[in-house]
């Protein structure tokens, strides 16, 4: 049987079989040209999503709390503090809530899950954000190129920042536990020079530091960028963040007007 890379349209390999939600076998490939690790034919997506957010995920809070600290960092060094950012496919609205209310203007968009704490802050049908972000979202997609390329056009993009943990040469062992068989969606997997092909295929530069990596128009400093991404980012926090005003108070404010202005 003949597999084809979503990335790079390079003929694949059958790497292994594995058992995914508990009863569907799934043939994963690996492309020996790109790189790119993936779940051939993933047919029980519409299973896996009955629940966005996965059972056993009890990392999500503490995921979000560190991540909020790292963006910080990395937007106070390489981006304009003022400007609109958005968080693509942001779940229950958790990281934009943190980013308000740090005091960044963070906006939410998400086609499969509820926003429970980010409601009235949704993405504006054409409005433009030169920095995108996305938690661990390209694990889930089953063509990254595509899928990069639909958020560049949404939303005007010229940078996107997101998370996602790669691998280095052979397929890890089938006890590597992001391949997450359990929850059935996590189907597509990178090395880091699977994630500059694509970077390289949109015109972009690509920074990877750990599983933060940085799809960019700019050129920056790589060393800032990975210090910056680091577990660092937690003691510089306090101090850029008080260069910023939380957006708590008057998102409230904003929201009760709104709320007002619905009664009849």
């Amino acid at each position: 049987m003949t597999f084809t890379c979503p990335l790079c349209g390079g003929n694949a390999n059958k790497a292994f079989e594995a058992e995914v939600l508990g009863k569907n076998m799934a043939a994963y490939c690996t492309c020996p040209s790109c790189g790119l690790l993936f779940a051939h034919e993933p047919t029980w997506l519409a299973q896996a999503y009955n629940n966005p957010i996965a059972e056993f995920d009890t990392g999500i809070l503490v995921r979000n709390l560190y991540n909020a600290a790292r963006v910080t960092f990395i937007i106070s060094l390489f981006f304009d503090r003022n400007s609109r950012f958005l968080d693509y496919a942001g779940g229950y609205g958790i990281f934009v809530r943190l980013m308000r209310d740090i005091g960044f203007d963070f906006y939410w968009k998400d086609e499969y899950s509820t926003n429970l704490l980010a409601r009235y802050f949704e993405k504006g049908k054409d409005e433009s954000y030169p920095l995108v972000t996305a938690t661990e979202v390209l694990e889930h997609v089953p063509n990254p190129l595509q899928f990069v390329e639909k958020i560049v056009d949404e939303t005007g993009a010229d940078s996107l920042l997101f998370s996602t943990t790669t691998f280095e040469g052979n397929p890890p062992s089938l006890d590597w536990h992001y391949y997450a068989f359990e929850s059935g969606q996590h189907i597509t997997f990178y090395q880091p020079k699977t994630l500059g092909l694509l970077a390289s295929k949109l015109g972009f530069h690509y920074y990877g530091a750990g599983d933060l990596h940085l799809f960019t128009r700019k050129k920056i400093n790589h060393y800032l960028f990975r210090v910056a991404a680091s577990k660092a980012a937690l003691l510089v926090f306090p101090f850029a963040k008080a260069l910023l005003k939380s957006r708590t108070e008057q998102d409230s404010l904003k929201i009760r007007k709104i709320l007002r202005q619905k009664r009849p």
